[in-house]
Parts: C-alpha cells; structure tokens; sequence
C-alpha cells in the first residue's frame, strides 16, 4: 500500500516536466534560444538567428520553451509608405475634427448669448425670411413691369417697321437694356430663394440645437442646486 502511493506521489511529480519536454523539439530545452520560420512555414530554433531571417519575425525562449520576447518583422518600404499615407491623412482628419468641434463650440455660444429664450430665437429667423421674401416679392414686380415695357416696347418696333419706316436705333438700345434688366432680376429672384432655403435649413438645424443648449443649462442649474 505505501509502495503504490510513493510511486503516485512519483508520477505526480515528473508528469508535468516530461509533458513540456515532449511538447518542444530537444535543442529547446536550452536557455537563450531563438526560433524562426522559413519561407516555407518550417520552424527552426538555434543560437543565433541567421542573417538573412534578422528582419523578420523571431522570438527568444527560455528554458522551458515559453516565449520571452517577439521580434516582429521588420516593415517594407512600401508598408512604411502606406503607413506614412495613413498617418497623414488621419493628421489632416484629426486636424479638420477639432476645427469643426471649435466651430461648433463657438456657434453654440453665440446662440446662447444672442438669444435668451426660444421665442427670441423663432422671431428673429421669422424676421430674416420676412426680409427675403420683401427682396424677392420687389423682384418679382420690377420683372413684370419690365416684361410690359418691353412687349410695348416690341410692338411699337413692330408697328413702325410694318410701316415701311426704321425704328430708331435707341428703341432697339432700350430693348436690350431692358431685357438685360429682366433677366439679372430673374437670377436675383433665384439666389433669393435659394438664401431663403438655406435659412430654413439652418434654423431648423439650429433651434434643435438651441433646444439642446438650453436642456443642458437648465441641467446644469438643477445638479448645481443640489
């Protein structure tokens, strides 16, 4: 009986040992050596690593096989390029991130400071677009009371030479600059309402803004009461 627990208590003891030692090759069981792969995917270990694989991926194990450090491979030119190109263009998006944070920053407090409460804010965008649409509305009127002029104009032109006579040159001078007139109002009408859209936009954009600004003051109050 104490035969069979001496010889338990042995095997106990050298199991763990003879397990690693069968997991590695022999030559591993030395301190201070160096393991590589081929070009074929063989491993090798030995001593020192030869030349030609230095600049590759290698590791250094202890005596035990286990791994103390990993040399990675060392990056090829075009990889250092590309890695070059990614570092560049994260710089720039980094760069192009933080100047919209401190323009945001800075619209934000602008519309905290400009206006104090929300009916504030929705009169003064009433009060932009009420703007445009006077410049547009003006527009539209000049450009029909021009149209009239120069089909009065045309017709008069008509009359004179279905007469057999020339139309003074100055009639032909005013119709041009007429139709100059009508056709710069018909762009100005255009950009008008194109303003007018991007005011609705942005108002739309920035009284959820305002909204969100305020939430957070009022947050702010109530945690600073407490």
């Amino acid at each position: 009986m104490r035969l069979m627990r001496f010889t338990r208590s042995l095997n106990t003891i050298f199991i763990i040992p003879v397990t690693l030692s069968c997991l590695l090759p022999f030559n591993v069981a030395h301190a201070g050596l160096n393991k590589w792969v081929d070009e074929k995917g063989n491993v090798h270990y030995g001593d020192r690593v030869p030349a030609n694989y230095l600049k590759k991926e290698h590791s250094l194990l202890n005596e035990q096989g286990v791994t103390l450090r990993t040399n990675k491979a060392m990056k090829t030119e075009e990889e250092l390029e590309a890695e070059k190109k990614q570092l560049a263009i994260k710089a720039k998006e980094d760069t192009l991130r933080l100047i919209a944070e401190k323009k945001q920053a800075l619209h934000d407090r602008m519309l905290l400071d400009t206006f104090t409460t929300e009916k504030d804010f929705i009169l003064a965008i009433e009060a932009r677009i009420d703007t445009v649409n006077s410049q547009i509305s003006l527009a539209e009127t000049l450009i029909k009371n021009d149209e009239k002029r120069l089909g009065d104009l045309k017709l008069h032109i008509k009359t004179i030479e279905s007469s057999g006579r020339t139309p003074p040159q100055n009639l032909h001078k005013e119709v041009n600059t007429i139709s100059y007139q009508i056709e710069n109002n018909y762009a100005y009408v255009e950009d008008k309402t194109n303003e007018r859209t991007e005011i609705q936009a942005t108002f739309e954009k920035d009284l959820k803004r305002y909204r969100q600004l305020m939430k957070e003051k009022h947050q702010a109050r109530e945690n600073n009461k407490e």
